[in-house]
């Protein structure tokens, strides 16, 4: 759990580096890393119930996220190699114009079966600056 919290900070700290380049200030934005791996009952899956799977299930919700003002930042496939690797396969990194717009796409991926054949974790919050996640970071009680 400790590998999976400093990673999700690390990839959340370069994010908010990237944004601070252009502006200081927080912008009011919602971002959200989904991590996950495929479960058994995936594997048993043949390729076309995998398929049709994506079809009818994912990408619906995917497309109604993306029209609702979501961007996806970016996806990866995970291949990192060193000892803080993860046991995860892959990442989505969304941003969101608010917490709600972020929570609508974890509830209806849920819905759509998506945590049936995927073991899923998620770090979600608002975009702000590296030098506002430093002073949370050094004054942190618990």
């Amino acid at each position: 759990m400790k590998k999976l919290f400093f990673f999700l900070s690390v990839s959340f700290f370069c994010f908010s580096t990237l944004c601070a380049q252009e502006n200081t200030k927080a912008d009011n934005s919602y971002i959200l890393t989904e991590i996950w791996k495929a479960k058994p009952e995936w594997y048993k899956l043949t390729t076309e119930e995998r398929t049709e799977f994506f079809e009818n299930k994912i990408n619906p919700v995917l497309m109604g996220t993306l029209q609702s003002g979501a961007q996806i930042i970016g996806t990866a496939i995970n291949n990192n190699t060193g000892g803080e690797r993860m046991d995860y396969q892959f990442m989505a990194v969304w941003k969101f114009p608010n917490k709600e717009s972020s929570d609508q796409l974890e509830k209806a991926a849920k819905e759509a079966g998506f945590l049936k054949y995927f073991d899923q974790v998620n770090f979600s919050g608002n975009i702000i600056p590296p030098p506002a996640l430093n002073e949370h970071m050094i004054q942190i009680t618990k």
